[in-house]
């Protein structure tokens, strides 16, 4: 039986993570710790037979369980995945899971160190459409890859979100992290500079999102993240010599990627609808924690989006300069 616990349980946990858990017949939930004592909260916990906590403390005991899910505002992450580190937990965190790559470095480094399972849940590396998109480029079927562009549109506009000291940054934190991470992951190659362009917030407010710049050593990206437009727009689009593939996803669903493969002179489109089936990251580190294998995403392989965002920011500071990676 594997026993965890929840650090965090607000409404993307009880979207995306408990389903999965559910649907798990070797799965015990044993604690739950959040500040809030929501209804919907209650009735989660209830429905796991789980105990609700405001103290971290309590999942350090044996009887918690040796994993944790952390499911936290963004920058909150960093520190407490270091703190069930070091109490012999394994773990899935959100994204981004640090803030900074030293920060990052030294989590992967110190999971390495302990023999301890971790990964990062950036949801579309497990999403069918992305998945059938990563190997349609590995195989060949874009030709070399010329040109990405992302285009992200709005984003929350209350909460802890708009609050620099538990959001970080704005949408470039909270939604080009996802980009910064899937784009590398679908084209195998790791980038090389970063361009950021920034509106900033009045004092006490993130920032409003901008662009960011990534070079790769054949083709550039380009991300448009603001919060401002058709709210939670999100698609990507990789151009190559020989073909175009688009992935989008559909304002209809929270989760769930549809794929458009075009082949240029050929005139053939493959076409896939989104799949809005949650948890997939969850499953994967549940089948991690059963067979001592490594998650699809592990803290190492989510370093990438950190100093991307990292480097965007630092470049917007900076008069938008190159910033070499």
């Amino acid at each position: 039986m594997i026993r965890l616990a929840f650090i965090g349980c607000g409404a993307f946990a009880r979207r995306y993570h408990l389903p999965a858990l559910e649907q798990a017949d070797d799965v015990s939930v044993t604690f739950i710790c959040d500040p809030s004592a929501a209804p919907e909260l209650v009735s989660a916990a209830a429905k796991f037979d789980a105990k609700l906590t405001q103290r971290m403390d309590d999942l350090w005991d044996s009887s918690a369980g040796n994993a944790v899910i952390i499911t936290t505002p963004h920058t909150l992450h960093a520190e407490q995945t270091r703190a069930a580190l070091e109490h012999g937990k394994h773990v899935l965190v959100d994204k981004p899971f640090a803030m900074k790559d030293a920060e990052a470095q030294e989590l992967s480094e110190l999971a390495t160190k302990l023999s301890l399972i971790n990964g990062v849940a950036f949801t579309r590396r497990f999403d069918p459409g992305c998945l059938r998109a990563r190997e349609i480029i590995r195989e060949g079927g874009v030709g070399p890859v010329r040109a990405v562009e992302a285009v992200q549109l709005g984003y929350e506009r209350a909460g802890w979100f708009l609050v620099p000291e538990l959001g970080g940054g704005g949408p470039f934190t909270g939604r080009a992290s996802h980009i910064a991470d899937l784009v590398p992951w679908l084209v195998g190659v790791d980038p090389s500079d970063v361009r950021g362009r920034l509106r900033q917030g009045p004092p006490g407010r993130s920032d409003h999102g901008g662009f960011i710049d990534i070079r790769f050593s054949e083709f550039d990206c380009r991300i448009t993240c603001i919060e401002s437009g058709l709210h939670m727009w999100d698609e990507v689009r990789i151009y190559g010599d020989d073909g175009v593939i688009e992935l989008r996803r559909p304002l209809t669903v929270p989760i769930g990627w549809s794929l458009v493969w075009t082949k240029n002179r050929e005139g053939a489109t493959e076409t896939m609808p989104a799949d809005s089936t949650p948890g997939a990251a969850t499953e994967d580190f549940l089948h991690a924690l059963r067979t001592g294998s490594a998650p699809a995403c592990s803290f190492d392989d989510a370093r990438t989006s950190v100093r991307v965002v990292e480097a965007a920011f630092r470049s917007a500071r900076e008069g938008e300069r190159w910033i070499s990676l």
